[in-house]
């Protein structure tokens, strides 16, 4: 809109109609076409443009507003002397700025037509011009239109330059996002080595250095051969994020409940939780999806482990499963009853803070992937009341002929065993 720009301009038009002229003026219709064309505008301010609510009717709203301040302008001009009239350069002004809100040529090109055609009709109304007038009233119809296509190209190049600019700066935000989870995932792998080579190092330097009884030799020898297979199964992981990221894992995928799946990872929890008393909510018409059963046990795996190093005894987990449109959605609700702030016992957070990348988390890293290779997503949010959750979408079955699954069991708790 022009803003606060008519308020300036109107007033001084009025002003310059009382200066010395040499046509006759009709002051009482003049001021009022004037006025007419500030209500126009009042009431474009403070229509809701900025909150997007009238983003659709943009053209429509715009078209009218154009054709009803060219109008008014023309019935001005009507009444301050025709084609001498000093209100034709507030015409052009309007015109090229009409113009300007829209980004077709085509648009600009109708508004430019409507206003020229109304400036003729106006000053034919007013007093038919002679022959010697031929040549200012082509050049001001000139004018008209190649200003208003003018200002019309200038505003679509610097619409564009906009969206460029958005556009990268978006590209730019996405770059730096990787960045940082690439960085984090790093340190996360870091960190998962450390512990395994340490131990191995360690207890290899003693059975070297070192005159042991059988038995504490033995012990030792334990310790490395464990700590081995952690490492393998860490460069195994890392491997399979690597066949996932390059899409060159194949998956097999079958006909699976989601649920049952759970309930087979229930297991890991035992250590810090009673099965019987994790609280599931499962929604008894949750459709099957078509997944590889074997790798998204991985990723229930990988969830409940990654609640288990984040939580402590005083924490409250609740599970959901339901059908929302066209996918299944697995939440995973935690909250430390003893500290409602979403801290674990030992300060560190349960979850990463709001926006943080769940690729910190190498076990989380290798579940994301399994699902991003399943079409869904996975996404760590911090709630209020000290909640945190672990949230799973995944693509429904669409070829419901081929679903031959049982109906779930009543289930009050993840924990009970059917009967």
């Amino acid at each position: 809109m022009l803003g606060g720009l008519v308020w300036v301009i109107i007033p001084l038009i009025a002003l310059m109609l009382f200066l010395p002229h040499q046509v006759e003026i009709n002051y009482d219709m003049s001021i009022l076409m004037l006025f007419g064309i500030l209500l126009i505008n009042f009431a474009t301010m403070i229509l809701p443009f900025r909150d997007g609510l009238l983003d659709k009717y943009f053209n429509p709203i715009m078209t009218a507003y154009s054709i009803i301040l060219v109008g008014l302008i023309c019935a001005g001009i009507y009444y301050t002397g025709g084609m001498r009239s000093p209100l034709f350069s507030f015409l052009l002004l309007m015109t090229a700025f009409c113009s300007g809100l829209f980004s077709s040529l085509y648009s600009a090109i109708i508004i430019a037509g409507i206003s020229a055609t109304a400036y003729l009709g106006v000053v034919l109304a007013f007093s038919p011009p002679g022959f010697k007038d031929i040549q200012l009233l082509s050049t001001q119809l000139f004018f008209l239109v190649m200003a208003a296509l003018f200002i019309n190209r200038l505003g679509s190049e610097s619409r564009q330059r906009a969206q460029e600019k958005a556009k990268a700066m978006e590209e730019l935000r996405v770059l730096s996002e990787m960045d940082r989870a690439t960085s984090s995932f790093v340190s996360a792998v870091s960190f998962e080595m450390r512990a395994p080579l340490t131990s191995i190092l360690g207890f290899s330097d003693l059975l070297v250095k070192n005159a042991l009884e059988p038995e504490e030799e033995h012990q030792y020898v334990e310790v490395i051969s464990h700590e081995a297979e952690n490492l393998s199964r860490l460069v195994e992981d890392l491997l399979d994020i690597s066949r996932l990221e390059s899409g060159k894992m194949k998956l097999s995928k079958e006909i699976t409940r989601l649920d049952k799946l759970m309930q087979i990872s229930i297991p890991i929890l035992e250590p810090l939780y009673d099965p019987a008393q994790i609280l599931a909510s499962i929604s008894p018409d949750l459709p099957g999806v078509m997944v590889d059963a074997k790798r998204m046990k991985r990723v229930f795996d990988a969830v409940f482990a990654y609640l288990i190093r984040k939580s402590g005894p005083g924490s409250e987990i609740r599970a959901s499963a339901k059908a929302e449109g066209e996918e299944v959605v697995l939440t995973f609700n935690i909250r430390n009853r003893e500290d409602a702030s979403g801290k674990a016992k030992d300060g560190s957070r349960i979850f990463p803070a709001l926006g943080t990348p769940p690729d910190e988390d190498l076990e989380l890293a290798m579940a994301r992937r399994i699902i991003l290779a399943h079409q869904g997503s996975l996404n760590v949010i911090q709630a209020s009341g000290g909640w945190s959750a672990i949230v799973i979408r995944l693509p429904e079955l669409i070829a419901r002929d081929f679903i031959a699954v049982a109906q779930p069991p009543s289930l009050g708790t993840l924990g009970e065993t059917p009967a």
